[in-house]
């Protein structure tokens, strides 16, 4: 039985609120939640390091290619301009995962291990995944401004001057990068909002442990 079916018991019951055994099953409730969460955490954290890393390996090359065809003449300032801002665009995504984690981790670190303190933990976990804010930055930072990067790149590296194919550019961008990061966001959004009813939950419990 999980979280939101104990909860769900414990409202309809007509004795006293929190018999001892639901105090237990409680307790036991919200620590798998919270392995649940961690792990969904790790996964998430891991992921955009992962990319982080691709992207500026990926920038790196670039630079490098067109470092070598420098002497050509076929580079300009802004080519060079893309790639530092898309390794720029890596590092800022894998370092806000970074600090976000640290802040949150500190912020939990304040609660014990009573029942009262393990629902203002979860709820302060809610609170942190309903604004996603180190997953859109990320999101966006990678693939947005690190897509678009390697989209112009790889032409700028053919020696194809992006006017050559303007419109197919636009609609490259536009498949490829633009809209899979905006339905990704909007995709963390819905999630959110989700969990607004189960904190709700939550803080009923709250309300009952505090009377």
């Amino acid at each position: 039985m999980n979280l939101d079916d104990l909860l769900s018991v414990w409202r309809t019951q007509d004795a006293a609120p929190l018999h001892d055994v639901n105090k237990t099953l409680l307790h036991l409730a919200l620590r798998h939640d919270e392995m649940k969460l961690q792990q969904e955490r790790r996964r998430e954290r891991w992921m955009t390091y992962f990319f982080s890393a691709v992207l500026l390996a990926a920038m790196a090359v670039f630079l490098g290619m067109m470092m070598a065809a420098r002497d050509r003449k076929v580079m300009t300032g802004w080519d060079f301009a893309i790639g530092i801002g898309g390794a720029a665009a890596a590092l800022l995504a894998g370092g806000a995962m970074y600090v976000g984690h640290l802040a949150q981790a500190r912020r939990e670190q304040g609660f014990g291990e009573s029942l009262r303190d393990q629902v203002n933990r979860r709820i302060a976990q809610f609170d942190d995944r309903a604004a996603v804010t180190r997953a859109t930055l990320a999101s966006v930072l990678l693939g947005g401004v690190g897509g678009i990067a390697i989209l112009l790149l790889g032409y700028r590296v053919n020696q194809k001057p992006l006017s050559d194919d303007g419109y197919l550019l636009v609609i490259m961008m536009v498949t490829c990068v633009v809209f899979p990061v905006a339905a990704g966001v909007w995709e963390m959004r819905r999630q959110a909002r989700q969990l607004v009813p189960h904190k709700r939950r939550l803080e009923m419990l709250l309300k009952e442990l505090d009377g």
